[in-house]
C-alpha cells in the first residue's frame, strides 16, 4: 500500500497544484466577471438561445448544446443551420442578440434614414449606434441599447461639467425621441471625445455619461442629469 502511495504521490501533487493555482482561480474569475462558472455558463447560454430560436426561428437547427464564449465581445455564441445556411445567436446577461431579426427591424423602421435626417449619424462627428436584444422568456419584447459618440476639435469651447451634462442630456433626449418607435431603451451611453493635442496626434479626452433604465421606466431629462460624468 505504501509503495502505491509513493508511486502516485508525485502525480497527486501535480494535480493538486493545477487545481489550486490554475483551475480554481480561473473558475472564480469567471464567476465574478461573467456570473457563471465554465461549463455551466456555456450550457445555460446554449439552452437560452435554443429556447429562443425554437420560438422565433423554429426552422433553425442548433449545432449542439454547447455555447462558445468570446472574451473579446463578452458574448456566448451558438451556431444554427437552415437549409444549408449558417446562422448564429449571441447571449449576454440573459439577453439574446439576433442579427437577422435586428437587421429586419432596422429596415422596417428605417432607423438609418431617421438618424441621418435628424443629424444623428454624421461619420467622424456625431455617431449613433443602436443595438437590440430579446429575452428567451419573452421574445416578443425588444430591449434596445444606444451608444452615441460625439467628436470635438481641440479648439471647441471648453464646458464646465454642469454645462457639458446639460448639452449631453439634450443630445440623448433627441436620440431617444427618434429611436422610441423601435422599442423601449434600457441602456444609453454618450461619450464625447475631445482632441487634447495636435490634430495629427490621436490624443483624446473622453467624457462619458451612462444611463441604465429599469423595466417600464421612462427616460426623462432629470434622469439623464442625475447620471455621473466619467472623464478619462
Amino acid at each position: 500500500m505504501k509503495e502505491k502511495v509513493k508511486r502516485y504521490l508525485p502525480r497527486l501533487i501535480v494535480a493538486a497544484f493545477f487545481l489550486i493555482f490554475l483551475v480554481i482561480p480561473v473558475c472564480l474569475y469567471t464567476v465574478l466577471r461573467f456570473g457563471f462558472p465554465p461549463v455551466i455558463g456555456n450550457l445555460l447560454a446554449a439552452r437560452r438561445m435554443t429556447s429562443y430560436a425554437a420560438q422565433v426561428h423554429p426552422d433553425w437547427t442548433p449545432e449542439g448544446s454547447w455555447a462558445v464564449y468570446n472574451l473579446e465581445d463578452g458574448y456566448y455564441w451558438l451556431s444554427f443551420t437552415k437549409g444549408g445556411q449558417s446562422y448564429s445567436l449571441g447571449c449576454a446577461d440573459g439577453m439574446i442578440w439576433d442579427k437577422v431579426r435586428e437587421e429586419a427591424l432596422w429596415e422596417e423602421l428605417e432607423i438609418e434614414k431617421s438618424l441621418r435626417i435628424n443629424g444623428l449619424r454624421q461619420p467622424g462627428k456625431f455617431e449613433t449606434h443602436w443595438y437590440i436584444s430579446w429575452s428567451a422568456a419573452a421574445p416578443e419584447q425588444a430591449s434596445a441599447s444606444v451608444f452615441v459618440y460625439v467628436y470635438e476639435d481641440a479648439d471647441a469651447p471648453v464646458l464646465t461639467q454642469a454645462a457639458c451634462k446639460e448639452e449631453m442630456a439634450e443630445q440623448l433626449m433627441e436620440v431617444c425621441e427618434v429611436l422610441a418607435p423601435a422599442g423601449p431603451i434600457r441602456f444609453l451611453s454618450l461619450s464625447r471625445y475631445r482632441h487634447t493635442g495636435p490634430q495629427e496626434d490621436d490624443l483624446w479626452e473622453r467624457t462619458t455619461l451612462q444611463i441604465e433604465l429599469s423595466e417600464g421606466e421612462v427616460l426623462t431629462r432629470e434622469t439623464v442629469l442625475s447620471g455621473e460624468l466619467v472623464v478619462k
